[in-house]
C-alpha cells in the first residue's frame, strides 16, 4: 500500500479506493459503480427522466403556437428549423417519456433523451452567454414557469438521468426485454 496525506490507496481485483486514517469506512470505485448499477437506481432514473418528458411535452401540446413562438426568440436555428423544432418537440417528448417509462428501446430512447437534454442546455447557455432577455423558459408551457438558470440546473440532473439509464440499461421491471423474451419462446 502506498501512503498518501489522507490515507492508505489500494487496488483490489481492480477495485482501487481509499481508507482513510482517522478510520473512516474505504471510499470504493466499485462500490460507487455498483451503486449506480443498481436496478433501483436505473427505474428510478427511467421513471423520472420519462415523468419529466411526459408531463412537459403534454403541457405544451395546448399552447403549441405560443411554444413556437419562445423557440423562435432564442435566435439559435433559422427560423423554418426553429418552428420545425417546436412542433416535433411536444410528441417527441411524450415518445420518450413514455418509452423510458414503459422500458421499451431503452438505449435508444435514453440516448435520444441525452441529445433533446443537451439541446436545451445548449439554447439556455446561449442565451445567458449572449445576455438575450429572456428570463424564463417555456419547458413546461404554462404549466411550470422557471427562471433560465434554475432550468439549466435541471437539465444537469436530466443530463446525469439519463446517461445513468444508458449506460446501465437496467431490465427490471421494462417492457423491453419481457416481450423479446415472449417473441423468443417458441409456439407450442
Amino acid at each position: 500500500m502506498a501512503s498518501h496525506a489522507e490515507g492508505s490507496f489500494f487496488t483490489v481485483g481492480g477495485a482501487c479506493g481509499i481508507i482513510r486514517k482517522s478510520g473512516y469506512e474505504a471510499v470504493s470505485i466499485a462500490r460507487i459503480v455498483g451503486l449506480l448499477r443498481h436496478r433501483y437506481l436505473t427505474l428510478a432514473s427511467r421513471l423520472v427522466l420519462g415523468g419529466v418528458f411526459i408531463f412537459s411535452g403534454v403541457a405544451k401540446l395546448p399552447n403549441l403556437q405560443t411554444f413556437v413562438w419562445e423557440v423562435g426568440q432564442y435566435h439559435l436555428l433559422p427560423p423554418a428549423l426553429a418552428t420545425a423544432y417546436a412542433y416535433v418537440l411536444p410528441g417527441l417528448e411524450l415518445a420518450l417519456g413514455l418509452l423510458l417509462v414503459l422500458g421499451l428501446f431503452l438505449r435508444v430512447s435514453s440516448a435520444v433523451s441525452i441529445l433533446v437534454v443537451v439541446s436545451f442546455s445548449i439554447a439556455k447557455v446561449s442565451v445567458l452567454a449572449r445576455g438575450l432577455d429572456i428570463a424564463m423558459c417555456g419547458c413546461f408551457g404554462p404549466a411550470v414557469t422557471l427562471l433560465m438558470p434554475t432550468s439549466l440546473a435541471i437539465d444537469l440532473v436530466l443530463l446525469a438521468l439519463g446517461v445513468q439509464i444508458l449506460l446501465h440499461r437496467g431490465e427490471f421491471l421494462a417492457l423491453g426485454p419481457w416481450i423479446s423474451q415472449r417473441l423468443a419462446q417458441p409456439e407450442d
